[in-house]
């Protein structure tokens, strides 16, 4: 399959030379949505937009529908545009690998003044997988495949200072970092938070005092608090931030699962520091956990200095006995992670 790549798809829409049907999927769900977006208000005037834009959602409507949107003519413009929100396109081919016959005719089938976007919101595409494999390969001859995957962390951090600085607002490096650590690395979440925090100064410098002031914590940067805490031995802290996690109705097994992550990213750190290797190779070994986010790993390493091997070891045993009690006993979750930080304090 011919790479698509975003910045094609940013070329396309700025050229307004449009192919007949994108399909555009990945795990970044703002940008996806901001690119189905964008074509649709590139290739629709917004004044006929009645007549010439068409949202579908997928789970409901059929291909007849989808057949009649790409089929009318435009009124006073060049195109028109459907967009069709988590289709299951996969499941329009046989176990022989056939692709549906009406399916076939729709996407050979679309006019030069039609534009047909597969916008895969909460649907997840597995490219390995056989029918999407497929799906991806017949789309990809007529039309293209935008695949929008996360951010890494040092773009992430280009983009909030960029957007601040479009609203007069100045943004510097490392309280964009921090902006992020506490709000987390979604970016519909990332642009809320800075539109607030940029309505506040309403132009000149975002400071770390106004980002406390005006960001909401993401809970996983509350639980990776909790972690600090317990790592610095900040006992009355700790249990008074799993109080608020708590009143704030936080799901127990969420921020267990939060915090074991600290620790195994530590232990992974102080294992792979032992045997003589630099830390950093482990985003090679788990690109998913650490590509483009290697501060989590010079965090990790920067706790694990206070323990051994050994006691991280303990540590993840009496995380994974937590985990057992929380899923599998009638216990008091809140009592279970009280008694769960005590013993980590105590370490």
């Amino acid at each position: 399959m011919a790479q698509f790549t975003e910045e094609t798809l940013k070329k396309q829409i700025k050229s307004g030379e449009f192919m007949r049907v994108y399909i555009i999927y990945g795990n970044e769900g703002y940008l996806k949505q901001h690119y189905a977006t964008m074509i649709c208000d590139k290739t629709v005037d917004k004044d006929f937009a009645d007549f010439n834009l068409k949202k579908l959602d997928g789970k409901e409507t059929t291909l007849n529908e989808i057949y009649d949107c790409i089929s009318s003519f435009p009124m006073m413009s060049d195109y028109t545009c459907t967009l069709v929100k988590d289709f299951p396109l996969n499941t329009y081919i046989n176990e022989n690998g056939k692709l549906d016959k009406d399916l076939e005719t729709i996407l050979s089938d679309i006019p030069e003044t039609s534009v047909l976007i597969f916008w895969m919101d909460t649907t997840e595409v597995d490219e390995k997988a056989g029918k999407w494999t497929k799906i991806l390969k017949i789309i990809d001859g007529i039309g293209a495949c935008a695949k929008i995957d996360k951010r890494t962390r040092s773009r992430l951090e280009k983009l909030i200072i960029a957007s601040a600085a479009k609203r007069n607002c100045t943004l510097s490096g490392e309280n964009a970092n921090y902006m992020i650590n506490l709000v987390g690395e979604d970016m519909s979440t990332l642009q809320n938070e800075l539109n607030k925090v940029c309505a506040y100064v309403n132009s000149g410098d975002i400071t770390k005092a106004v980002i406390d002031k005006t960001v909401i914590i993401s809970v996983e940067a509350k639980v990776f608090q909790l972690s600090r805490m317990i790592v610095r031995g900040e006992a009355d802290n700790a249990f008074e931030n799993l109080s608020n996690l708590f009143k704030l109705r936080e799901e127990p097994v969420m921020i267990l699962s939060v915090l074991s992550k600290a620790f195994v990213d530590m232990y992974r750190v102080k294992a792979i520091k032992e045997k003589g290797v630099s830390y950093s190779k482990l985003a090679e070994s788990f690109p998913s956990a650490y590509k483009g986010r290697t501060f989590i790993l010079d965090n990790a390493a920067n706790d694990a200095s206070k323990y051994t091997v050994t006691q991280l070891k303990t540590a993840l045993d009496l995380l994974s006995e937590a985990d057992r009690r929380l899923k599998s006993t009638n216990e008091d979750a809140k009592t279970v992670l009280e008694e769960l930080i005590l013993r980590l304090l105590r370490i």
